[in-house]
């Protein structure tokens, strides 16, 4: 059966992809975790009930697309720095519900927005004609993408290998539709090379990810 990825997907583009409240407030910063690879039918309730093992869990939800269906993946404030960082060191690979979930700091800011740099993604169309290769070894360039893929879907994919710093999902100026394609940038080589080991041919939405180095960034 095909591999398919877990925490990100195609939801419906804009707002309807986001967390409806917990990820549009800003997080204390160092309190909030990422919580990744849960089973769809985790809810806020029993993510709470797992994570206050170590500490005080101040506000959680799951992320959810239109439909109402979990996106496997969720978010966690804890009161403080401290309960944050007992989460990540006791319950990052513990079991929730069958899944070994994946536990990190979430990044402040949240989701990160496209800001036009399309032709930097080694792909868009015949942008980088005649360009020189330059490559930095910590940007991917991932196609086959469900056209509603946000660049918050691709950031909440791929930070399950590693720490994300940018990425895009590339879309048209003039309808904001996905061009199927993006880009996501990483804190170390290393991490580049495992999200293309780990996810090249997963399926995002049905769709099977190709995923190869940018070469021109």
């Amino acid at each position: 059966p095909a591999k398919r990825a877990k925490g990100g997907g195609g939801g419906g583009g804009g707002g309807g992809n986001r967390l409806s409240t917990l990820g549009d407030q800003p997080a204390i910063d160092g309190c909030r975790c990422y919580v990744g690879n849960l089973a769809w039918e985790t809810t806020e309730e029993s993510l709470i009930a797992h994570c206050t093992a170590v500490g005080t869990v101040v506000q959680s939800e799951v992320a959810r697309q239109p439909g109402g269906r979990s996106k496997g993946w969720g978010l966690v404030d804890y009161d403080n720095a401290d309960a944050a960082n007992n989460a990540i060191a006791q319950l990052h690979n513990s079991d929730l519900q069958g899944r070994s979930i994946i536990v990190r700091l979430e990044r402040a800011g949240g989701a990160n927005k496209s800001e036009g740099q399309g032709a930097g993604g080694g792909g868009g169309g015949g942008a980088n004609v005649g360009r020189p290769e330059a490559s930095s070894g910590l940007q991917i360039v991932v196609r086959n993408l469900p056209w509603s893929t946000t660049s918050e879907d691709l950031r909440q994919v791929f930070q399950q290998v590693g720490n994300v710093i940018k990425a895009d999902s590339i879309c048209h100026a003039d309808t904001g539709r996905s061009k199927g394609w993006g880009t996501v940038l990483f804190e170390t080589r290393e991490q580049a090379q495992a999200a293309i080991q780990g996810f090249n041919g997963v399926e995002l939405e049905h769709r099977p990810m190709q995923i190869k180095l940018d070469r021109y960034d």
